[in-house]
């Protein structure tokens, strides 16, 4: 009976085809843990600065008046503008030298923060880390969209993502965990412990990325691949129309809508922080998706749930532990929502039903419910939203599999462009001055959520179009010859041989069954 159970359980996770089957396992056991546990420990390397500077820290460094701000915003900063030369960087050089420094090296900063001894010097580190962590997340689903499938690539998002929910959640309380046992041991003080160890555990890690990252298919350089296996790699998803940086790229990105569109409604926010609940505001902002889409989950963050707690008389610890179950229906709704959108391969109507959920959360916090349980169901369920993390970065890679350095730069600038509004967008329509009357800002968030389902409508309707039309989509098999022409004037015409292909490696076999096609792009 073990058998059979486990041949459906790796079905259901691997499929029925024997080349897919082996390749697939082998990235799930490898290249996912390595991105998804570095994802986790990102979530807790930032909460590390939040518990610090509420043990002892503040005081030791002598952080005055706005200095913890200036930390935060000079990492941001940094972070933002790093967003696309990070991506695009991986298209350059092999994407294991670039992970594995960059990871290593914003380890390496948290660790010296143990010695500092004045708050500029924090600040200044911060703003160096800010450079060297853009990659993580960006530059995670750049790599996934690379080696999985449409009907696949959604799934594992999820599970990417949700260790980052795991790290945000349980970053406060590993600190505080830490703060409790090494108080004092070895003649630090518990802030400066908690460095030491959140780097011990994340250097090991970093460095697993020279043995577990594959770089991208083409390069067929993964040690734990076969032969056959980085052949079949490389052939399966098909091949991109653009691969190399030419004088056609910005003209390439800039008359793109993807590079407009998908940052408007897709992109996600960092970490802000509050002055008050800091840890709490780091579980709370870590991780959430933005622009238009951000706007309306502002009521997630910014300690929304928390000060509206306060008013109804829960306990501190109660404010600390309630509003960690959004980040339940957060998995819940990344792993369901995903899921489906993979079986369906096609990822509008799922994004459609979160829309919904935008519309009918933020309307239920605009009624402003007379009982606490109506209050309680609209943040839970709103945690649900969540999933574009996951199922929009897999569109945009569907939208933009055909242009290499299109779907780069547009995976940086989606998670960048969002600093512009978010800065200012809490300030206006959530102060904590209006605590809990956040009636403002819950009807900002029911407007903006609304504003997301005639985007949704749009990007399904070119994404539907340009694949039809041949304009987006990869080239199945393996590329001969340069795919397109028409550099001026008339439209680009894209030309396959018989076998519908182009291909850097000659030597290798080519498919046959395709035909030859010219086709307008």
């Amino acid at each position: 009976m073990a058998r059979p159970t486990m041949n459906r359980i790796a079905t259901i996770l691997w499929g029925r085809e024997p080349k897919d089957r082996a390749l697939l396992a082998k990235l799930d056991l490898t290249l996912l843990p390595y991105f998804s546990l570095i994802w986790f420990l990102f979530g807790v390397t930032r909460a590390s600065y939040s518990s610090a500077y509420i043990s002892g820290m503040r005081e030791d460094l002598n952080f005055q008046g706005k200095d913890y701000n200036y930390m935060n915003t000079a990492y941001l900063v940094v972070y933002a503008v790093c967003q696309i030369p990070g991506t695009s960087l991986l298209t350059v050089l092999r994407p294991k030298y670039v992970f594995v420094a960059a990871n290593l090296t914003w380890s390496v900063l948290t660790l010296i923060t143990y010695k500092m001894t004045q708050a500029w010097q924090v600040i200044l580190l911060n703003a160096i880390e800010g450079g060297f962590s853009a990659i993580a997340y960006v530059g995670a689903h750049f790599i996934l969209g690379s080696w999985y499938r449409k009907s696949e690539l959604g799934t594992r998002a999820a599970v990417f993502c949700c260790f980052g929910h795991v790290g945000s959640m349980a970053g406060g309380w590993i600190q505080a965990g830490l703060l409790k046992a090494l108080a004092g041991h070895g003649g630090l003080p518990a802030w400066r412990w908690i460095f030491i160890i959140v780097s011990v555990m994340t250097i090991p890690v970093a460095l697993f990325g020279w043995f577990f990252i594959p770089d991208l298919p083409t390069h067929r350089a993964a040690w734990y691949l076969n032969d056959a296996e980085k052949e079949h790699a490389a052939h399966r998803l098909g091949q991109t129309s653009k691969q190399t940086w030419d004088r056609t790229v910005l003209r390439r990105v800039l008359l793109s809508w993807q590079f407009y569109l998908l940052p408007l409604i897709f992109m996600r926010e960092q970490l802000t922080d509050t002055p008050f609940f800091p840890l709490l505001s780091q579980k709370l902002t870590t991780g959430t998706p933005t622009q238009v889409y951000s706007l309306c989950v502002q009521c997630l963050s910014n300690n929304v749930m928390a000060l509206w707690m306060s008013s109804r008389g829960y306990t501190t610890i109660q404010q600390n532990n309630y509003p960690t179950g959004i980040y339940a229906t957060a998995i819940l709704g990344t792993i369901l929502y995903s899921a489906i959108s993979d079986r369906l391969q096609s990822r509008w109507e799922c994004s459609l039903a979160i829309g919904l959920t935008f519309v009918i959360g933020s309307a239920i916090l605009v009624g402003n419910p007379a009982s606490n349980a109506g209050h309680f169901f609209a943040f839970y369920l709103l945690g649900t939203t969540y999933a574009p993390q996951a199922l929009w970065y897999s569109w945009m890679a569907d939208v933009t599999g055909h242009d290499l350095q299109l779907r780069a730069i547009t995976t940086g600038f989606m998670n960048s462009f969002d600093f512009a509004f978010v800065t200012w967008w809490p300030l206006v329509f959530y102060p904590v001055t209006d605590a809990p009357h956040f009636e403002k800002g819950y009807i900002a968030s029911l407007v903006t959520g609304a504003l997301t389902i005639p985007f949704i409508g749009l990007v399904a309707y070119l994404d539907r179009r340009d694949t039809a039309r041949g304009v987006i989509g990869r080239v199945p098999g393996v590329v001969r010859a340069s795919v397109y022409d028409g550099d001026d004037g008339d439209p680009p015409v894209r030309r396959e041989n018989v076998s519908g292909v182009v291909d850097d490696h000659p030597d290798d076999p080519i498919p046959t069954t395709q035909v030859t096609v010219a086709s307008k792009v």
